[in-house]
């Protein structure tokens, strides 16, 4: 693969694609979903594959479709005081439909609100429960309910077999062995924790399609959350053992520094290339740099016993960890285009080391004579600048003996891997180095 240059033009391309989706309500499975993804498809070139409601999938079973034809809570003089029509996070997914009159003390059971941030609207869902609904308000909402009144409750939804939807695309490259690259959709109205991660991964897979040569083979998948990504494990085992790793990726738009989760095994080529780039990228160590742990996103799914696969994860702010997560306050304000062209950078820069490390092994014995193969480079020695070309070639004359990798060599002699790789195509191309292996 070429070297990469971000193009500034994928911060507005990312930004006019997450303003187009984010009024629109998703879950699960539902029409809002799959017109997401048809949305999607005319940015990138997507297939949607489609799977049956009621389908097992290993331990899992695909939800039936649900989707919302009105729900609000009416006063007694006609006013909505809750209406989904005005916020799309009032309703929690998959609640069961319900049309009756309610004293404030029974309605209350069937609201969630934050006390602790009572000016927002919290998301929370109802997935495979049956028999429940819930309405999600800001808390400073509940004083419009008094104690004397009754009030009309209306949740009409169309809960009914439909299909499961996820946008894949594939882009070939040299060898079918991939990388993937996945995010997920399913949540409404929600810019950090669910739309952010989606645009950065479609503009991901654009600005890798512009790029020759890719020793690699690229696979986005964009799915609903937990359900979507086992469905496609599931009716995908038999191509799985090509799948190298990868990065899922959330909330990739807020203020707060670039985050990387592990992969289990902590130790693949995903996990060091994604924190040779983030320490090289950031010298001031402004990342952070997070071991595996067993909650979060679908990164779970990816590396879960009898799969996996060494999938990390990048964001900016953790999940929980900021104040708007789930909340209304999750909006177009809260994240911004720079971010994400920063989030964007650093996914693109590590896709460029993974693609690009392989191991070297030496034609010569003993220590080459880099001036015959008119490639030496000179440095001051009363003031050695150990970062320098030449220190570069001494360094890979005594390391290209066919055991460590490009990157290996990098991290260990504290070197880019830009500069690492620079210096070892002089070796190939004057024939002192073959290639062993690509990583």
């Amino acid at each position: 693969m070429n070297k990469f240059h971000t193009p500034k033009s994928s911060m507005e391309e990312m930004w006019k694609l997450i303003v187009e989706l984010f009024p629109i309500h998703r879950t699960l499975v539902n029409d809002g979903f799959k017109n997401s993804l048809e949305i999607i498809k005319r940015k990138l070139d997507i297939t949607i594959l489609e799977y049956d409601s009621g389908m097992e999938v290993w331990d899992w079973i695909i939800p039936n479709a649900w989707n919302v034809r009105e729900a609000y809570i009416k006063d007694s003089t006609g006013n909505r005081i809750v209406d989904f029509n005005n916020n799309n996070l009032h309703l929690a997914p998959y609640s069961a439909p319900f049309s009756g009159k309610l004293t404030k003390s029974e309605l209350l059971k069937h609201i969630w609100t934050l006390p602790d941030d009572p000016g927002s609207i919290p998301y929370r869902t109802l997935y495979y429960k049956t028999d429940d609904w819930k309405f999600c308000i800001a808390h400073n909402d509940l004083r419009l309910f008094n104690d004397s009144e009754a009030y009309d409750v209306c949740i009409d939804i169309d809960s009914k077999p439909g299909k499961l939807c996820i946008g894949e695309y594939y882009l070939p490259g040299k060898t079918e062995k991939e990388i993937l690259i996945t995010s997920y959709l399913c949540h409404p109205s929600l810019a950090n924790d669910n739309l952010s991660g989606v645009a950065v991964a479609v503009e991901i897979m654009k600005n890798l399609a512009a790029i020759d040569n890719r020793r690699y083979s690229y696979r986005l998948l964009v799915v609903p959350e937990c359900i979507g990504a086992t469905t496609y494990l599931a009716t995908h085992e038999d191509q799985l053992h090509k799948i190298v790793g990868g990065y899922i990726l959330t909330c990739c738009g807020d203020d707060g520094i670039v985050t990387y989760k592990k992969t289990y095994s902590g130790n693949s080529v995903i996990d060091k290339a994604a924190v040779h780039v983030l320490k090289n990228k950031y010298q001031d160590s402004s990342f952070n740099e997070y071991d595996f742990w067993p909650n979060g996103s679908d990164e779970q799914r990816y590396n879960a016993p009898g799969v996996r696969l060494d999938v990390g994860s990048f964001m900016r702010t953790p999940y929980s960890e900021f104040a708007e997560y789930h909340t209304s306050k999750d909006n177009l304000s809260f994240i911004s285009k720079e971010k994400l062209f920063d989030t964007l950078d650093s996914i693109l820069r590590t896709l460029y080391v993974i693609d690009n490390d392989e191991i070297l092994n030496n034609n010569y014995k003993g220590e080459p004579f880099l001036t015959k193969h008119g490639i030496y480079q000179s440095t001051d020695l009363r003031k050695p600048d150990k970062q320098s070309i030449c220190y570069i070639q001494r360094t890979l004359m005594m390391e290209l003996d066919g055991l460590n990798s490009l990157l290996d060599i990098a991290d260990k002699w504290n070197y880019s891997f830009d500069d690492v790789y620079d210096v070892s195509r002089e070796f190939l191309e004057s024939g002192l180095v073959r290639i062993v292996e690509s990583k």
